[in-house]
């Protein structure tokens, strides 16, 4: 280990040399490693997220790189000097990272003032909504994914060969156009001709494994509504598989005006609310249950909605959240947080800025970390349970909120207190209904054996949403904030948890 990391022992721990006679010498090292990993790979992460202000040549992008370099040299206190130099490579790096990328989406390219004409494979199973049928097919010729608006229920299946005839169409919208770089797709071609070449046949073994996935959540969603009446069974659909098409308009505007849109969505938070949910049952009865069956949960919940790669994301985060809460120390919990995100960036640097399923995961995990904690120890009342419940759901919704505000621009007055009445329920409320959705997929007659117990929970929870939606100045729409406010109010948060510790710090030091 590199001189300069063990430098920063004395960091942190002057205030009272006592502290280095408890500390052994084995954990401090450990936690500078971790505080070295969490500065490269803050940086790259900063670099993704900065790249877009930096649209120059690689050759620039050296020259910055140099002189941030020498300056460095003269600037910066030694003992901090390879530690700042080696962030400010790994900050570059990210800035590399995201143009390579967006590089090689736009590399390939299609005349947008005639018809195209195109073949291709299905690599996606198609999404049916209300409106239309979106496709994703990729081109034999250049490899590139494309976009296909359809009409409603086309009979397009996965794995089907396509010959498509239209015009090519960038998205107008940047939003839309993000959101669709982050899937790897550069065009769509709205209501083409299309002319089915041959249907799904030999599939690849990784789309063979997607279309059996795929398979079982159809099954699942079937399931789901033949053991329930509407709008219960959409509702149980989105919480456990994402699925919004068949909710209805107004339950829709409910959980809009309610801040509950969130519990739908197929993100982080779910996963979140699963992991903890199920922690905070068995932890009295057994550590290994406690640990083991969120584990199971999440790779049931990730198999159940077709292993889309915005859930598989929440699920790895999940599983390394429940593997940090094993060794039992809040640095671990950070530190394989961090290290999960800088993968999944590195592989595509596109959902750090333009995903917003992962930024409300990473969000969500990072206020149950911090915010949680601190959160419980300020709360009144002796029932650590419920109030580890509470703590958990205000930490993710204060960390999660500025981003749905940036977003969405709905600010709902009530969301805070509609969340803290919903939010203990849902994980008994998804657990009793996959298991009645599992065993309705057996044998619809049994499915209804716990039916009841999921629909009365569901009936009360969809009430307690209406009735906060309805109330009067329930939502204030229109409220749009910028990235800088957006910053700014994860700035202050943070200046609270740090006065807060060092207040607590403060008081242990004094012995009150």
């Amino acid at each position: 280990m590199p001189d300069f990391i063990a430098s920063f022992c004395n960091i942190g721990y002057s205030y009272n040399s006592n502290n280095l006679n408890i500390l052994d010498d084995s954990l401090i090292l450990v936690y500078m490693k971790a505080v070295f990993c969490g500065v490269i790979l803050s940086s790259f992460v900063l670099g993704v997220f900065f790249a877009p202000y930096f649209s120059v040549s690689t050759a620039a992008l050296v020259a910055l790189f140099a002189i941030f370099f020498l300056l460095s040299l003269s600037l910066i206190p030694e003992k901090w000097l390879w530690l700042s130099m080696i962030a400010i490579g790994f900050f570059f790096l990210g800035v590399f990272r995201l143009q390579q990328y967006q590089t090689g989406l736009e590399k390939v390219t299609y005349p947008t003032d005639k018809d195209v004409n195109v073949q291709g494979q299905v690599v996606e199973p198609p999404e049916d909504t209300k409106k239309a049928t979106k496709v994703v097919i990729q081109d034999q010729d250049k490899k590139a994914k494309i976009l296909l608006i359809l009409r409603p229920f086309s009979g397009i299946k996965y794995g089907d060969y396509l010959a498509v005839e239209g015009k090519m169409v960038r998205p107008e919208s940047e939003s839309l156009k993000n959101n669709l770089l982050t899937k790897g797709i550069s065009y769509q071609m709205l209501f083409p001709n299309i002319e089915k070449i041959k249907t799904a046949g030999n599939l690849s073994l990784q789309m063979q494994a997607k279309n059996l996935l795929y398979g079982v959540r159809n099954r699942f969603e079937s399931s789901i509504n033949s053991i329930l009446p509407e709008p219960e069974s959409s509702f149980l659909a989105g919480l456990l598989l994402g699925i919004k098409r068949n909710l209805p308009d107004w339950l829709m505007e409910d959980l809009q005006k309610s801040g509950t849109t969130h519990i739908i969505a197929l993100s982080g938070f779910n996963i979140t609310v699963i992991v903890m949910g199920l922690r905070l049952m068995f932890s009295k009865k057994s550590a290994k249950m406690s640990f083991y069956l969120p584990l199971i949960a999440i790779a049931g919940f990730v198999v159940m909605t077709g292993a889309q790669s915005s859930v598989v994301r929440a699920g790895i985060m999940g599983a390394m959240m429940m593997l940090a809460y094993r060794v039992g120390r809040q640095s671990s919990a950070t530190m394989a947080i961090v290290i999960t995100a800088a993968a999944m960036i590195f592989y595509n640097p596109m959902i750090l800025r333009f995903d917003v399923g992962f930024q409300l995961s990473f969000a969500a995990f990072l206020g149950i970390i911090y915010l949680g904690p601190i959160i419980r120890e300020i709360l009144p009342g002796k029932r650590e349970s419920l109030k580890e419940v509470l703590a958990m759901t205000l930490g993710a919704q204060v960390m999660a909120y500025p981003i749905i505000l940036y977003y969405f621009g709905n600010f709902s007055l009530i969301a805070l207190a509609t969340n803290l009445i919903i939010l203990p329920f849902i994980p008994f409320v998804m657990l009793i209904g996959f298991i009645s959705t599992v065993l309705g997929m057996i044998w619809s007659y049994l499915g209804y054996v716990l039916s009841w117990t999921v629909f009365f929970a569901l009936r009360v929870i969809i009430g307690a949403i209406h009735f906060s939606a309805s109330l009067p100045f329930a939502s204030l729409d229109g409220i749009n904030i910028s990235p800088t406010n957006m910053a700014i109010c994860y700035i202050i948060v943070l200046e609270l948890i740090f006065i807060y510790k060092a207040i607590k710090r403060k008081r242990l030091s004094n012995g009150r």
